[in-house]
């Protein structure tokens, strides 16, 4: 199990890659002709800012694991990541999602065409969160799923592993000085 310092790290670079991914790929899913610079900006900050809190006060990554290792996969292998990046995708999604809707659309009410009625309908900021959540979910997961092991070997690099002291107090035989 890793440090608190680490997962901080890690959510660090995770909110920045998974930002910079998804506003691009979002972008460019809805069918944009072009990506404005300024709106890109200001949709990545906002991502950026929510993933990091998120992850930064909620053990997102931590539940993700336990959730993995409750359906008996072994840490480090793809089964592992796979199931662990589909929970912690989600869990993340349902906070970013809910703040890049209201971002992008508003918390009021928006009139939308109805594809079956042809008429202008209300729809709420749940339901357009709900969309959102049905329409992108399995392009957070791969975009998750890709970024994890840049992620945590970035996060790796930067917090060193703490030293594993034996019972008695002395460093194990992996962690000796050598002489």
């Amino acid at each position: 199990m890793y440090s608190k310092k680490y997962y901080i790290v890690y959510g660090l670079f995770f909110s920045f890659i998974v930002a910079a991914v998804l506003c691009l790929c979002l972008t460019v899913m809805q069918g944009m002709p072009h990506i404005d610079p300024v709106f890109y900006a200001m949709s990545f900050g906002v991502a950026f800012v929510t993933s990091f809190v998120v992850t930064a006060v909620i053990p997102l990554a931590r539940i993700a694991a336990a959730c993995a290792a409750y359906y008996d996969a072994k840490p480090g292998s793809v089964a592992f990541r796979l199931i662990q990046n589909v929970f912690f995708s989600t869990l993340i999604m349902f906070f970013l999602g809910l703040v890049m809707t209201a971002f992008m659309t508003g918390v009021g009410e928006t009139q939308v065409l109805s594809t079956m009625t042809g008429q202008m309908m209300g729809v709420n900021l749940f339901d357009r969160f709900v969309g959102l959540c049905l329409q992108f979910w399995p392009t957070i997961v791969i975009v998750a799923f890709l970024s994890d092991p840049a992620a945590g070997g970035l996060a790796k690099l930067i917090v060193k592993p703490e030293r594993q002291v034996a019972a008695d107090g002395a460093p194990s035989p992996q962690e000796a000085p050598a002489a």
